[in-house]
């Protein structure tokens, strides 16, 4: 019996030395498995850190961009702000590299590189690399864009109404008035928080191909004719005084007669880089285009028949020929203008509209037709109609479309917004 005893006290004791060994290895295994997910759970914070530590380093260069005068005019990939700046427990780095094409393009892009580090970087936890492609924003690129949806000089509210249809981005410093169910088709933006609607939701329905942005920041008009112009038409292109006739050749010059300049009928080349002003006068604009150019002017420009293109964008897109109009005053379509008239070009006017000549005066004259895009600093009037029945009174219907190609294309020297818009984002590393 007292053998017996011992054998199980024997076993009792290799049991208890198994059940600590046991224990002691679950022990260590939950350490090991502690300190492994607290590693994994350092790396992941230390990931998001470094990636938002890249996002600032972008942020800061497009700040930086958006800061500058002018588009910086160097070519090569350039380190800013001195390289790695700390920020918290991480540190940040920013390049930026301009497209090589830049010297020989009216739209400058740019690559913004950011790297992140969280932690020392010398034993870094986590390294993000990111890089956003931006370029110039012009005011090309609009659809239509006002600086104020009123008119003048009496202050006119002026509506879009039925029938109405703006195919490209569409941006108002102003607040929107509407009649009907026109067609936005492309995005809509305004700085005023609500949208004016004839008789309200009840009998104004508009149609929007995406929710419109109300309440956003005003973009920047000029207030004074863009230097852009003026500088590229003195050095290389053409400046002539005094009041102007052009119509434009589909061989790819242009009919000028300038009284100034003793200049009648006189078939000239476009200037060598696209860029004619006339300064202290009107221009009277009519013919077709064939090639690229800008035609500025102090005053106002005035169609006095129809404007198009040699080559047909809308059968070619790939068509090179391009207009831009920047009048310092109005861009109107002339009363002496025939019943139908089509303009393709972007249309700037500087202080004041696009708009029809005498509008009341007569009754409806047929369809203006504008492919490109319209930027002015009010409303301009075309037409009325009546508000109860939305019948057409007088002036001209609107038919306006957008040209595609000015999303990455601009007209020579054509004024741009001084910001920039992004064309990709990427994350390089992960």
């Amino acid at each position: 019996m007292k053998r017996h005893h011992q054998r199980e006290r024997g076993a009792v004791l290799l049991l208890v030395l198994l059940g600590s060994m046991t224990v002691t290895i679950l022990a260590g295994a939950f350490v090991q498995m502690g300190i492994a997910e607290q590693r994994f759970s350092e790396r992941s914070q230390g990931g998001v850190q470094a990636f938002y530590l890249s996002e600032s380093a972008i942020d800061r260069g497009l700040t930086w961009l958006r800061g500058q005068l002018v588009p910086p005019q160097w070519v090569d990939r350039r380190v800013l702000f001195g390289g790695w700046q700390g920020l918290g427990q991480g540190s940040y780095m920013t390049t930026l590299d301009p497209d090589d094409n830049n010297p020989l393009s009216q739209i400058k892009r740019f690559t913004i590189e950011g790297w992140g580090v969280s932690g020392p970087r010398a034993t870094p936890l986590a390294l993000r690399q990111n890089r956003m492609i931006v370029q110039t924003e012009s005011f090309a690129q609009y659809a239509y864009f006002t600086n104020s949806e009123r008119s003048w000089p009496n202050g006119l509210q002026v509506y879009f109404i039925t029938g109405d249809i703006i195919e490209g981005p569409t941006h108002t410093n102003g607040q929107f008035s509407m009649y009907g169910r026109p067609v936005f088709q492309g995005p809509v933006s305004s700085v005023n928080r609500t949208i004016n609607l004839w008789g309200g939701n009840q009998v104004t329905q508009p149609v929007f191909a995406e929710p419109p942005k109300l309440g956003v920041p005003p973009k920047k008009f000029p207030t004074s004719y863009p230097t852009s112009i003026i500088e590229s038409a003195q050095s290389g292109g053409t400046v002539l005084r005094g009041d102007t006739a052009v119509t434009l050749l589909a061989n790819g010059t242009m009919r000028v007669t300038n009284a100034r300049a003793g200049l009648r009928d006189r078939v000239m080349p476009l200037p060598g880089n696209g860029v004619l002003y006339v300064d202290g006068g009107n221009v009277a604009l009519q013919g077709t285009l064939k090639g690229q150019l800008t035609i500025g002017s102090s005053g106002d420009v005035r169609v006095v028949d129809s404007v198009t293109y040699a080559d047909n964008p809308k059968i070619n897109p790939k068509s090179k020929d391009l207009l831009g109009i920047v009048a310092g005053q109005n861009v109107t379509v002339a009363k002496e203008a025939p019943a139908n008239v089509k303009v393709e070009a972007s249309i700037m006017a500087l202080n004041r509209s696009f708009g029809v000549e005498g509008w009341w005066e007569r009754p409806p004259r047929g369809t203006l037709t504008v492919n490109g895009g319209i930027i002015q600093a009010n409303r301009g009037i075309v037409g009325s109609f009546n508000g109860n029945t939305g019948t057409k009174l007088s002036g001209y219907t609107k038919d306006y479309h957008y040209d595609p190609r000015l999303r990455t294309m601009s007209p020579p020297s054509f004024p741009t917004t001084g910001d920039y818009k992004t064309l990709v984002w990427q994350e390089q590393t992960s």
